[in-house]
Formats: C-alpha cells, structure tokens, sequence
C-alpha cells in the first residue's frame, strides 16, 4: 500500500501527460501530492517528510509552470528535490549524523547494527548518486524531446531509485551482524 502511495503523484502525472500535456500533468501532479500527503496522514496520523517536501516543491515550480505556461519550472522541480535530499544528507553527515541510519532502522523497526564507517559511505554513495541524478535530469530535460523527458522523469528515475535502494539492502544485509540476522529470521516466521 505504501508502495502505491509513494509512487501515485508521479504515475498520475505520467498518464495525465500521455493523454493530455504537460500542463494538465502538472495540475495533477500538485494534486496527486497533496492528496499523498493527506492520504499518509489519514491512514499513519503523521507526515511522511519526503511527501511534504515534494509536495512543497510541486506547488511552487508546479505553480510557476502552469503561471507562467513554462514547461522549464516543472523539469527543474526533479533536480531540486534530488539537491534538496542530499543536501539534507549532507547537513547530516556534517553534524555526525547519519540520515539513512535513522531511515532504515525506522524501516526495519530495529538497529541494524551496521558500523558507523558504513553509514557513511551509503550516505555519501546516496547523496552522490541523488546530486548527479539532479543534473542528469536536466541534461536529459534540455537536450531531448519532453516526451524523453517524462519517460526519463517516470521510468529512469524510478528505476535508478530501486537499483539504489537493492544496492542498499544488499550492504546492509552483507555487513549486518550475524546476530541481527538472525532477528530478522524470527521476525519472518
């Protein structure tokens, strides 16, 4: 179900350009992310932050792109939230803090009892990859068609998401403690 959430906005606005263009997308994508927003709220009683920060983004560069019929706002808006992501990663890392420490354990719903050297270089490897995904956006969106944008925007971005995210998984559990493991294992049964 969350799954479906997390990706509504994004789907609603890959259709709504398909059968109409980019202007109805981004009337719908504003939308769709508002209605993500309240919609996690509804069924968990709290903000997710990573909606209220797209959602904030699509209002304004959204906003701006349907104000000013400027197609331009709304390729930016990918990069800025990518920037803005591992902006908030790097703020983090600079307070000796680890952002995605804090993410997956929620996930998990228990230490991972990774060591710290560890976390760092998935934060780095993260806010690494989200600030070259900012400027391949716009290379992408200033050198090919708007429909090779979207496309990109939808299905390049998605997929380099889940190839992060199994990336991720794939360390974490590779370098989980034996015992933490075996937590897991008991929690699957």
């Amino acid at each position: 179900m969350k799954l479906l959430l997390d990706f509504f906005p994004i789907l609603a606005f890959f259709i709504s350009y398909k059968f109409y263009d980019i202007y109805v997308a981004t009337a719908v994508l504003i939308i769709a992310s508002l209605l993500q927003t309240i919609g996690h709220w509804v069924i968990k009683k709290k903000f997710e932050k990573l909606h209220v920060i797209t959602l904030v983004v699509s209002i304004v560069m959204g906003g701006l792109t349907l104000a000013l019929r400027d197609e331009s706002f709304i390729k930016w808006k990918v990069s800025v939230v990518y920037w803005l992501l591992s902006s908030i990663i790097l703020i983090f890392m600079l307070r000796k803090r680890i952002a995605l420490q804090e993410l997956f354990e929620g996930l998990f719903k228990q230490p991972l009892g990774l060591k710290p050297a560890l976390w760092h270089k998935i934060n780095a490897l993260w806010a690494i990859v989200l600030i070259a995904m900012g400027f391949i956006n716009l290379w992408i969106a200033y050198r090919f068609s708007l429909d090779t944008w979207v496309n990109f925007k939808v299905w390049g971005t998605m997929i380099v998401q889940f190839a992060l995210m199994i990336f991720t998984f794939v360390l974490i559990f590779k370098n989980m403690p034996e015992e933490n493991k075996k937590l897991f294992e008991q929690d699957s049964e």
